[in-house]
Formats: structure tokens, sequence, C-alpha cells
């Protein structure tokens, strides 16, 4: 029977490779999926008289807040793919040390565990009313953006205690801002 050796740098590249995938997958079906304007549904061809009374027309969402969300965190992608890629020529230059390549391959891990972190938050924000919410997390602190026509102080709470409890962020250091 054959032994195998696995290399700890190739499982190391194979987990990256995994959760980039599968968070550029489920960031694609997260951002396009729910956000496809109501105008490319095709009607129905069902007569009125045959609708429920209760039944209510669902405005469109206004093309500038869609995008504004949509761009923001096509930004924060754009950004963090430049990021990876940066340190995925660490990884693969054959002059960097090992101690070099080994850090690089830690932090496209941590990379790729804030993306799941931040589209995790939003989805939670989501799930507490808000019609839409992008997140940055930074060094030391997030800020979060909320689609909303006003925010209360106790909104805001709810939002910043998602993600001191999801995001591990001080209080002090989050901010939540609103955007109609």
């Amino acid at each position: 029977m054959a032994k195998i050796i696995i290399d700890k740098s190739m499982l190391a590249k194979f987990l990256v490779t995994v959760i980039v995938v599968g968070s550029v997958g489920y960031y694609a079906l997260y951002t396009f999926w729910p956000t496809a304007p109501i105008s490319t549904i095709k009607p129905l061809d069902i007569p009125a008289s045959s609708l429920p009374e209760s039944s209510v027309a669902v405005p469109e969402l206004e093309e500038s807040v869609r995008d504004y969300f949509v761009e923001h965190r096509m930004e924060r992608e754009r950004e963090r793919s430049q990021r990876i890629e940066l340190l995925r020529e660490v990884v693969n230059n054959v002059n960097s040390s090992h101690e070099t390549r080994t850090k690089a391959q830690m932090e496209m891990i941590e990379v790729a565990a804030q993306r799941e972190v931040e589209l995790y938050v939003e989805r939670l924000i989501v799930g507490k009313g808000f019609a839409d919410a992008v997140v940055f997390f930074g060094p030391v602190g997030a800020e979060i953006i909320v689609k909303a026509e006003s925010l209360s102080e106790p909104q805001a709470l709810q939002v910043a205690d998602v993600v001191t409890t999801v995001g591990g962020i001080k209080l002090q250091n989050v901010r939540v801002r609103f955007r109609k």
C-alpha cells in the first residue's frame, strides 16, 4: 500500500482555493440573485379580476439606491481580489522566503474569512428588517450602511450588536449609517 504524504503548503493552497471559489460563488449569488430588477420578470397573463383584493403592487427600487449598494459590494470585491492577487504572487514567487510565503497564505485565508463574515453580517442585518446593507471591516473597526428612510438609535444599536457579536469588534469601533 502506498503511503500518501500531504504537503502543508499544498493543503493550504487547496483550502484557500476552496474558500475563495466558495466565497465568490456565494457573493455572486447573494449580490445578483436577490436584486434582479422587477422589470425583468415577465408578467403572467392573469386577468385583474382573478387577483385577490389584497394584492398590492410592489414598487421597484430606485436605480440609484440599488446601484449604491451593488457598487459598494463590487468595489469591495475588486479591492479584495487585487489584494489576493498580490498575495498569490508572493506565494508563487520562488524568491520569497518560506516565512513570507506562509504569512501570505495565512493572510489569504484571513481575507477569505473576512469576506464570509461580511456577507453573513449583511444577511443578518437584512434579516432584521432592513431592505439592504453593506458592511466594511477595517483593521480595528467596521462601517455599516443600511438602506432605510431613517435610522433610530435603537435600530443603529441593533445593527451594531450584530457586528459586535459576529465580527468581534468593540462597539466604539462600529459606525452605522443609513441611505435612502
